[in-house]
């Protein structure tokens, strides 16, 4: 029962990764520019479903012929080891356009290449047992090292991501790709599974194909809907087209002087507001003003503009004893009261009930 289970579950592994590798590579992209990485990724992804798809049929096989497990654990190893990286690049492309480049990643994939090349060696008999099983720890090294570098890269790049999107959005605006750092939760347990398979089970896990399948549907629901947020991810997922020029003493000055204004107008209340819409209205760009609040306030735009707002409403509760707390977002530019609270309780160390028993 639990063999056919395993071979049926195998089974729905080939086929969902056979049908997603061709809706990736079918499915059009709009012919702009910018997407340009977005299609070189697109393609990556359905080679790594088809690859999956590979492994899938492997496994079928080896069910149906009895399972040789050294030799599958290499396979899995082997198969897991392109994945990593194939995954790596695409997932950080999609935080960062201008990342993904071909030849790049097929420096990273040539160690690869020969491990995998050399450990197929081992099944064709064309070395002795003891370097055989040298070949199949080295790669096991490799793949753990590899796991290491690559989530830390990821990591160094989603801080980036986020710090780009802390200086371009004001409120508590949707993080549209998410779903990527899920991703990369999800990969990284993933691997360690494998590291775990590949030196102490000695059977095979029926729970992996059925993982799989709902990851891989999962990732590409999510990795060909792309298209439809770009309009909204763009500013914070490409590297602005502006020089990032470094502003003399005197242009900080200026906008100082600009924003001071611009405070004292209040504008900080008003609903949605981005870093481009703020730049516009000091008469500067979005570098500047993000590279001044950076480095001069040492705050994101995020920082600043909640800060600002968080200052008018304990004005409004001090002046205001009877304000509610609908009454309060909306005079100070928040949409979400959950979102609101959590802000002043960031930025005053007390809840607003807190506050009202402290002026009282």
């Amino acid at each position: 029962m639990i063999i056919q289970l395993s071979l049926f579950f195998a089974i729905g592994a080939f086929w969902t990764s056979l049908v997603l590798s061709m809706l990736f590579l079918f499915i059009t992209v709009p012919g702009i520019p910018q997407l340009e990485n977005y299609k070189a990724a697109k393609v990556i992804m359905a080679s790594a479903y088809l690859l999956f798809c590979i492994i899938s049929l492997y496994e079928i096989t080896a069910r149906l012929q009895g399972i040789n497990l050294p030799t599958f654990k290499t396979s899995i190893l082997i198969f897991a080891t392109f994945q990593l990286y194939l995954f790596a690049h695409v997932n950080i492309s999609l935080i960062d356009l201008k990342y993904l480049s071909i030849k790049k990643m097929v420096y990273h994939l040539i160690p690869v290449a020969t491990l995998s090349l050399l450990n197929v060696g081992s099944y064709m008999g064309l070395w002795n047992d003891n370097f055989s099983k040298v070949l199949y720890y080295s790669l096991l090294i490799f793949y753990t090292v590899s796991l290491g570098c690559t989530v830390l890269l990821f990591i160094k790049h989603h801080r980036n991501y986020k710090k780009r999107f802390n200086n371009y959005f004001s409120g508590n605006s949707r993080d549209h790709l998410q779903w990527v750092y899920h991703a990369n939760i999800f990969i990284f347990l993933a691997s360690i599974a494998v590291i775990l398979f590949c030196i102490f089970s000695e059977n095979i896990m029926t729970i992996f194909p059925i993982l799989a399948i709902a990851f891989y549907t999962y990732y590409a629901i999510h990795f060909l809907n792309y298209t439809d947020i770009f309009n909204y991810i763009e500013p914070i997922v490409r590297e602005e087209t502006e020089k990032n020029i470094k502003a003399s003493s005197i242009t900080f000055s200026q906008i100082e002087n600009s924003i001071r204004e611009w405070e004292n107008k209040k504008l900080y209340l008003k609903h949605d507001l981005t870093i481009v819409i703020v730049a516009s209205q000091i008469s500067t760009n979005r570098t500047y003003l993000s590279s001044y609040l950076n480095s001069y306030r040492q705050k994101t735009f995020n920082e600043w503009i909640n800060g600002l707002r968080i200052e008018e409403a304990k004005k409004i509760i001090t002046t205001d004893k009877h304000a509610t707390l609908d009454d309060i977002c909306e005079k100070t530019g928040y949409a979400d009261k959950s979102y609101f609270s959590k802000c002043f309780q960031r930025y005053t160390g007390t809840t607003v009930k807190q506050w009202r028993s402290m002026i009282n």
